[in-house]
């Protein structure tokens, strides 16, 4: 299957590329504006989902095309930047559904579109795990925009042109085959930087009972590729890729037993923002993509998030 990855570039792109090159998916890159190295067999063409006339070459003689790319920032700070986000993923979304529509007709068949979602199309949650049925309060603009990809994919989906399948990912965590590891900014490298003395100790909203699932981002790479072979014309399906729920104690009780010594912790009253509770029902996936998550560990995510922090270091 010939295949175009948007946001290649990315954390989890990078696992992307990796995990369909070595199982034989001829694979393009759309780069926009990193550059990455890239295994010889990857092909690269350049884009931009914010310029739509580009897109239809970028799209031609694909037949799929595996969705990625989004500012990934879940909290914005001003109107002008949630605005900004809106575009990129509901519009650069709109944008690529019109190219794909564009070559479908062009050849008469029907294409693959694997979109990249979130959880916080959610919102605040359950306390249970939650499943693609419950209802989607995002509270985010982030989540908001999302959600309205979500919803455009499927409208285009109907039309026949396109099978769909969009993976609401949870807490993607862990090192990919390129070395890379997760934003500094998220729970697990925080706590390790912390503990390792590389940052001051770890803040934290509220007393470390909200719970977050964790999945691997090799695990995260297995549901892509499974559903990029499951797709249906006509059809847009949904699913959560999460694996190991946990509390933020248990994630700072973890990254203390590797390291030998309490993360140190500075802790502040909860932000009303925050969500008590987010954590997967997967079953769904499970049985749809044949999906089963096996790097999740929360032991094995520690473990090599202090491997690529010990490595950032003796590089700096």
């Amino acid at each position: 299957m010939r295949v175009l990855i948007t946001g290649a570039s990315g954390y989890l792109g990078q696992t992307v590329v990796h995990r369909l090159v070595t199982e034989g998916f001829a694979v393009t890159a759309l780069q926009h504006r990193t550059r990455r190295w890239w295994p010889s067999a990857v092909r690269v063409r350049a884009g931009d989902l914010l310029r739509p006339a580009g897109l239809t070459e970028a799209v031609r003689d694909v037949e799929a095309v595996c969705h990625l790319a989004a500012d990934t920032t879940v909290r914005q700070t001003s109107e002008h930047a949630a605005e900004l986000q809106r575009q990129v993923i509901t519009g650069g979304t709109t944008h690529l559904l019109a190219a794909m529509e564009t070559e479908a007709k062009r050849r008469g068949t029907s294409l693959v579109l694997l979109n990249l979602s979130s959880s916080a199309v959610y919102g605040r949650g359950t306390g249970s795990p939650l499943r693609t049925t419950d209802m989607a309060k995002p509270r985010s603009p982030y989540g908001a925009a999302k959600l309205a990809a979500e919803k455009a994919i499927g409208a285009t989906a109907a039309g026949g042109r396109i099978g769909a399948i969009s993976l609401r990912l949870f807490n993607a965590a862990g090192r990919t085959p390129y070395g890379s590891a997760p934003s500094p900014v998220t729970l697990i490298p925080r706590a390790v930087a912390a503990a390792s003395g590389h940052s001051p100790a770890l803040t934290v909203n509220g007393d470390g009972s909200a719970v977050r699932d964790f999945v691997h981002v090799r695990d995260v790479t297995a549901a892509v590729a499974a559903s990029l072979v499951r797709t249906v014309p006509g059809t847009h399906s949904v699913y959560n890729v999460g694996a190991t729920p946990a509390s933020v104690a248990e994630v700072l009780d973890e990254v203390g037993r590797y390291a030998g010594r309490n993360v140190p912790v500075r802790y502040r009253s909860a932000d009303e923002r925050d969500t008590p509770h987010l954590v997967a029902d997967t079953a769904d996936a499970r049985a749809a993509l044949g999906w089963d998550p096996v790097r999740s560990g929360l032991p094995h995510i520690v473990a090599e998030q202090f491997d690529a922090s010990y490595h950032e270091h003796n590089r700096s």
